[in-house]
């Protein structure tokens, strides 16, 4: 079942790393859909920069968990578990600022559509880190412990 966590991480790399490109190329462009005002701050986009290059930063160890190796299950398993984390938090504070905003200077529908957004990543992180972690392990360590059993 490992093929399965891969295929995902390489499908979720290439969405990353096609998403930051355009947050970092086009940041005006993205935020002028979920800004109140008519025009995008600069401030604003300059964070929005910043957090496509965050998303870069955070799909390098995705990249480098791809192959197996002797460590990958730990190494997987502590991602999993960090983006886990983080996707709640940005959940989190945009569903809060959702709550009001005229404070934030976002559209409710951005805000709430941006958390909705990070939900499908969520559960798939969370569900490998949780709920099946074996997924993670590569399929030669789980065939070479169902031999074992069978031996005994």
């Amino acid at each position: 079942m490992t093929q399965v966590i891969q295929l995902g991480l390489l499908v979720e790399a290439v969405l990353n790393v096609i998403g930051a490109a355009v947050f970092i190329r086009y940041p005006a462009w993205c935020l002028s859909y979920v800004v109140s005002s008519d025009t995008v701050p600069p401030s604003a986009a300059v964070l929005w920069q910043i957090y496509g290059g965050l998303v870069l930063a955070l799909t390098i160890p995705i990249l480098l968990v791809i192959p197996n190796s002797p460590t990958v299950f730990e190494q997987r398993s502590l991602i999993f578990k960090t983006l886990t984390a983080g996707e709640l938090v940005l959940i989190g504070v945009l569903s809060w600022h959702a709550s009001k905003p005229i404070e934030s200077g976002f559209t409710w529908s951005g805000l709430a559509l941006s958390a909705m957004f990070l939900l499908p990543a969520l559960t798939w992180h969370s569900c490998a880190a949780f709920v099946l972690p074996d997924l993670m392990r590569p399929s030669t360590r789980i065939r070479d412990n169902g031999e074992a059993r069978k031996g005994l």
